[in-house]
């Protein structure tokens, strides 16, 4: 892929130089048919005048990925909890074969004092080469929580990014749960809004690359409400000549007083050859703020292995039970037994440790 071709997509809030080759990245369009995305608000019944809420939320990924998204939909879902409701949605699940291409936008609006959990997977039948594209915006009005679990398996030869906006009120939460385990190209960007007083983020991401796969992370937590609270986790595991950026960001903006982020990583490499970029980024325009961000970046310790192995494991043995162990905060909430079964499947089959 030429340098210069297709979306540009998860901008680092603040640029660095450009030979690291993490200010931007590109993802590949593709052909599809059009479509006039307004129409789908009539056609669901969410309505225009709520859809409008959405409009001016920005996502991880970014304006030129938001607008391609929108106007080569496939999937529209609207998703609307009212006062005071608790729902469980009914897993929304794409399976990809015969080289599908699926443009899935889903809008989550969360009203006060509701609660919704969403799931949402894409998952590879054969081996054929598919493309997808989704974008997922949230509102979450006061009170409100809102959690969203999504897990990923698309084959080798697939392209996929996953692009979210949110924007969180007073005293609501969100949840972001996700397992970003497949495809050749594999693009996730989140933007998370915390506008309202003492609102909560959480997200919680496993990767996993192997061959010659990309992965390109960009997370951020904007903070403009007081006594806000974010906490952003990764865990991954990188073999072969697969190529990884995360880009993790919390930005203080002017007046969240008392506001207080999290980020970390944690990255297990097993070949010389992978490839690992991490950036760890701190915005502050607010004294009275704490900001936390910590990355660990190696192969397991020796002594940890040697344990491990006194106890009669091999050391593949050992290397599999470290990665499933890492990933574990995220594949126990994927209570779904289908898609939990493809996930040890696929993970069975795909952990060759070099």
């Amino acid at each position: 892929m030429n340098k210069n071709t297709g979306l540009s997509v998860n901008h680092l809030p603040v640029l660095t130089w450009n030979h690291i080759g993490i200010n931007e990245a590109q993802f590949p369009e593709t052909e599809l048919a059009e479509v006039e995305f307004d129409a789908c608000y009539e056609k669901s019944g969410f309505g225009k005048e709520i859809a409008e809420i959405f409009d001016n939320i920005e996502t991880g990924m970014g304006a030129e990925a938001v607008a391609f998204t929108m106007n080569h939909c496939t999937n529209p879902i609207f998703i609307r909890v009212k006062e005071g409701e608790k729902k469980v949605i009914e897993p929304l699940k794409y399976t990809f074969a015969d080289g599908a291409k699926v443009c899935d936008v889903t809008y989550i609006l969360a009203e006060k004092n509701s609660e919704v959990s969403v799931f949402q997977s894409y998952i590879s039948e054969d081996d054929t080469a598919s493309y997808h594209a989704g974008l997922t915006k949230i509102v979450a009005l006061e009170g409100a929580k809102v959690t969203l679990i999504q897990t990923q398996l698309l084959n080798d030869s697939s392209l996929h990014s996953n692009d979210l906006g949110i924007k969180i009120e007073d005293s609501a939460k969100v949840e972001l749960v996700q397992a970003e385990l497949g495809a050749k190209m594999d693009y996730v960007g989140c933007m998370a809004l915390l506008s309202g007083y003492c609102a909560e983020f959480v997200a919680d991401t496993i990767y996993y690359g192997d061959e010659k796969r990309k992965t390109d992370l960009n997370f951020i937590a904007r903070h403009t409400g007081k006594k806000t609270v974010s906490n952003m986790k990764a865990k991954g595991a990188l073999f072969g000549e697969t190529d990884k950026v995360y880009r993790g960001t919390i930005d203080f903006i002017n007046g969240c007083k008392k506001a207080k982020g999290d980020e970390s990583e944690e990255t297990l490499i097993f070949s010389d050859k992978a490839r690992n970029r991490t950036i760890p980024l701190i915005l502050c325009d607010e004294e009275d703020v704490v900001g936390n961000h910590a990355a660990t970046i190696g192969r397991i310790n020796e002594n940890r292995m040697f344990y491990l192995m006194s106890r009669g494991l091999s050391e593949n043995e050992v290397k599999e039970l470290v990665v499933r162990a890492s990933y574990e905060s995220v594949l126990s909430r994927i209570t779904d037994e289908e898609i939990r079964s493809k996930v040890d499947s696929y993970l069975e089959r795909r952990m060759i440790i070099e």
